[in-house]
């Protein structure tokens, strides 16, 4: 029997959906990759936009909105993401790797047999996420949501997970060699990994809040250079 909470969530849920397709009849369909960058550094709503196969590299953007956007083998590496919206994007086949992507929203996103090698998730919301297939190989997992994400067959070695929610998610088939994890209930996934990936190098908490703060520090030196970089060109 459904409880009075999840009754709400799943209002909640619905209602996202109806605002996102009232959006539907105001697609923004840019008509080249120059015109394309210029709507994500805008902020502009490409929603429903076809995006398959473009070369969107180097990009760096804030706000950015790819929601229900075909990426479609695109190309999105070597980026700079902060705050992106991804939900239910067709990025499948797509090449994010060596991109950092923070605090974006990922959920129900396809990045089934997508390159994300040497990619950062930092609080990210993959919940029901598709990772069939992808390259993580080497990719950086921090304060990210898996909750029922699929990540069979995933090549995930090498990678490293830190304060990451597993629950519900499907390691089956996936390659976790060399991979390590800090704080992740490994009991709550559907299908575990296996073998399970080793614990970081056991730290007081004291440090590893230290270097985080060092992180998110050199973080927003970044994104403040890029402000500025991009103030001085207008």
């Amino acid at each position: 029997m459904m409880t009075l909470h999840n009754q709400i969530q799943r209002m909640i849920k619905m209602t996202s959906e109806i605002k996102i397709e009232k959006k539907a009849s105001e697609v923004i369909q840019p008509e080249s990759v120059n015109e394309a960058r210029q709507a994500l550094q805008a902020k502009k709503d490409l929603s429903g936009a076809n995006l398959e196969g473009l070369q969107l590299d180097n990009l760096h953007a804030t706000g950015a909105i790819f929601r229900k956007t075909n990426l479609k083998n695109a190309n999105l590496s070597h980026g700079l993401l902060i705050s992106p919206n991804f939900y239910k994007t067709n990025a499948t086949g797509a090449a994010v790797d060596r991109t950092v992507i923070v605090n974006g929203d990922l959920v129900k996103a396809c990045f089934a047999e997508a390159d994300l090698s040497e990619s950062a998730l930092v609080g990210a919301n993959a919940e029901e996420a598709d990772f069939h297939g992808a390259n993580l190989r080497q990719a950086g997992l921090f304060g990210t949501n898996l909750c029922n994400a699929n990540l069979t067959n995933a090549n995930l070695a090498n990678s490293r997970f830190a304060g990451v929610n597993v629950t519900g998610a499907d390691f089956s088939g996936a390659d976790m060699s060399r991979a390590k994890a800090y704080q992740v209930n490994w009991e709550q996934a559907k299908v575990p990994p296996e073998p399970l990936p080793e614990g970081f190098i056991q730290l007081p908490k004291w440090a590893w809040s230290a270097i985080l703060g060092s992180f998110l520090g050199i973080l927003g030196v970044i994104v403040y250079a890029i402000l500025r970089r991009k103030s001085a060109n207008s």
